[in-house]
């Protein structure tokens, strides 16, 4: 049985590993290339911009839906998003800009439409079969929350999941 001073010495070691490994996974950042050029035709930086990584290949075409309301975005309803734009699908990072979008916070997503349909298709599991990206979002396992997916204008990297 471990004494009193081995137990001791086993939590400040557990402590001073999450602490240091916290502290060190913080100094670690992902830079992902910018698009050089505004692939929506945008002259300035001002308002939302998008650039768009990971796409898997050039079919189709890459959407980004930008929502200020909680219920449009839920519903992906492109009708009610007060931005949307899509551009010919490519596998290197696109640059979308949203220059009057630059007063409030907004929650974006973005579908790589291989099949030109305008939906995001789903298999008979409900798995998506094509690529999206939501603010936010970390992983593919997250549920799209409007209130977790806010992002104020600026720059937004976003990068495409797959689940096939």
């Amino acid at each position: 049985m471990p004494s009193n001073v081995q137990r001791i010495t086993a939590a400040m070691a557990t402590a001073a590993l999450f602490v240091g490994g916290a502290w060190l996974a913080a100094g670690f950042s992902v830079d992902l290339p910018d698009a050089s050029v505004s692939t929506s035709g945008a002259t300035s930086d001002a308002g939302l911009t998008v650039n768009l990584h990971g796409a898997r290949n050039d079919t189709g075409n890459l959407i980004v839906m930008v929502f200020d309301r909680a219920e449009p975005f839920a519903n992906m309803d492109y009708q009610n998003a007060v931005g949307y734009l899509e551009v010919p699908a490519s596998t290197y990072p696109q640059r979308l800009d949203f220059p009057e979008l630059n007063n409030s916070y907004y929650a974006i997503v973005a579908i790589h439409d291989e099949n030109g349909d305008y939906e995001l298709n789903y298999d008979e599991t409900y798995l998506p079969t094509e690529g999206y990206a939501i603010s936010g979002s970390n992983d593919l396992y997250s549920d799209p929350v409007f209130e977790y997916s806010l992002v104020e204008p600026g720059k937004v990297d976003l990068t495409f999941y797959y689940w096939q």
